[in-house]
């Protein structure tokens, strides 16, 4: 099997080479004046929502570092309704990864749009695959960016060295640096905001529960299997919730197929199961005194709110741990999979080492909860 793959492999990276060579045009292009003319430029994101939250103050970077620049995104269906909030973005395209096939009309779209410039925003991916590298090659763009190093780079005219950073996102900053954008001239993180309405249809649905603090979210549901950590293992962490922290109201998390599991996890804490849009959770979360997740999209809003986290994550990925956020990491014995390589022992061990650091005097003492549904 592993012979296959490394001829499957080595065919897939000789037709790249062949059409970077027949469509790519120059090996290098020298970094221009960007403020010399106008510039239409291409960001590719076309992944999770998490993906695009992370890389959002990439962007803003990039539009703000000249007036000239025009910035466009490719989406993903996932994450273009996000994409599209954002102030400094043009215009979104939407675009699904299936079959090459089935890639030829957006091909076709970004060739009639001629970009300038296309920038490769996949830098956790160790290998710029084929649909990257037609996606880039389709936009015609002489500056092709990307972070170098990785399997198959040859794709881009200007390749970046981003070094060995700790975390995913100091690979994003590195993209910005074409565009005169220092790493270390501004926060990362993202700046996430949300209406005074959202703010107050969050604080409704906490008020519904109880008026007690902390506000404690917990989300058991997640975007990648891989990610998932079986729901009876939450029962004694909420229960340790509940006795460290008396007056905590009690919010679970779930998709609509994991609702009925929520609603047994939340009553014997005195808690509320809740289905939550993208929109709701993000202004639950911006509300929310401490989140207890293994979902990595969370864990990114939580990180634009600076909203204390308990992350539970797989073994040996901390480059994609919440960013510069305030909390604790939790990590699993398995690589590939949270579950079963992650006791519910060692998360109780990280609640206790957290709410010992934020302690009382947080405002977490205002009343009893009350469950009102």
């Amino acid at each position: 099997m592993r012979r296959l793959q490394k001829i499957e492999f080595a065919v897939r990276s000789a037709f790249q080479t062949a059409l970077v060579k027949t469509l790519g045009g120059p090996r290098r292009a020298e970094i221009p004046d960007w403020s010399a003319r106008p510039y239409r430029v291409l960001f590719i994101r076309d992944d999770g929502i998490g993906d695009l939250i992370v890389t959002m103050e990439v962007l803003r970077a990039i539009k703000e570092s000249s007036p000239t620049i025009t910035l466009d995104l490719l989406c993903s269906p996932q994450n273009a309704a996000f994409g599209r909030t954002l102030p400094f973005v043009s215009d979104v395209i939407v675009h699904q990864r299936k079959s090459m096939a089935k890639a030829v009309p957006t091909l076709r779209e970004l060739r009639r749009r001629k970009y300038d410039v296309v920038i490769d925003g996949r830098v956790a991916i160790g290998n710029v695959n084929t649909h990257t590298t037609a996606l880039m090659l389709s936009t015609g763009a002489r500056w092709r960016i990307g972070i170098a190093g990785r399997r198959n780079d040859r794709v881009y005219t200007v390749p970046v060295d981003a070094g060995k950073p700790p975390h995913w996102v100091d690979y994003l900053a590195a993209l910005a640096r074409p565009f005169g954008v220092a790493a270390d001239s501004r926060d990362w993180r993202a700046r996430l905001t949300i209406s005074d309405d959202a703010r107050a249809a969050a604080e409704r649905t906490w008020l519904a529960i109880g008026s007690g603090r902390p506000r404690v979210l917990v989300n058991i549901s997640v975007g990648n299997s891989e990610r998932f950590w079986r729901h009876d293992r939450y029962a004694p962490v909420l229960a340790r919730v509940r006795k460290r922290l008396p007056h905590a109201t009690i919010l679970i998390a779930a998709m609509p197929n994991e609702h009925s599991i929520a609603e047994q996890l939340a009553r014997p804490v005195r808690g509320a199961a809740e289905y939550l849009s993208f929109a709701e959770v993000t202004a639950v979360v911006a509300t929310a005194d401490l989140v207890i997740t293994p979902d990595t999209a969370i864990t990114h809003i939580a990180s634009g709110f600076q909203t204390p986290t308990l992350a539970l994550m797989r073994k040996d990925t901390s480059p994609w741990a919440p960013y510069r956020t305030p909390g604790r990491v939790v990590y699993g014995d398995i690589k590939r999979r949270l579950e079963p390589g992650l006791p519910e022992e060692r998360v109780i061990a990280a609640l206790d080492d957290l709410v010992s650091e934020m302690g009382p005097g947080k405002g977490w003492v205002e009343g009893p909860p009350r469950v009102s549904r």
